[in-house]
């Protein structure tokens, strides 16, 4: 089994998402494309990190989503979901999870949806693919 992921989530929540990073390296992940270094600007910059960025979903065994999250986090969700690929989502709360409306995609049977405050990274390692189980919490 391949252990290479996707990480999602607002470029300004990336610092609360660093001990999840630092938990899936220390146990054999890679991450597939770290988005936040880059530093896009002009239509040729978005370009060129769109396309990385959906490389890196393509390479990943599995897409975890960190709410809140940018508006391109539901195309990366849609990718993974079209390609087959489990998405674990964690969110804080309901609301912000189905802010400003729910999201269907945020129930598909390939979507594991983990809900606490703060992040519990023990929890998001026990959903990674040999532990994939379909469906919300």
């Amino acid at each position: 089994m391949g252990k290479r992921f996707y990480l999602a989530t607002r470029k300004d929540h990336s610092a609360e998402a660093e001990p999840l990073v630092e938990a899936l390296r220390v146990n054999g992940w890679e991450r597939t494309f770290a988005w936040s270094g880059e530093d896009s600007k002009g239509a040729e910059g978005y370009a060129k990190t769109a396309v990385e960025e959906l490389e890196g979903v393509r390479a990943a065994d599995v897409l975890i989503v960190l709410f809140p999250a940018g508006r391109g986090t539901h195309v990366e969700i849609g990718v993974a979901l079209a390609l087959g690929k489990p998405v674990i989502i964690h969110t804080p709360d309901r609301k912000t999870l189905d802010s400003p409306y729910p999201c269907v995609f945020h129930y598909h049977p390939g979507v594991k949806l983990l809900i606490s405050e703060p992040l519990n990274v023990d929890e998001v390692l026990a959903c990674l693919p040999s532990n994939f189980h379909h469906g919300p919490s």
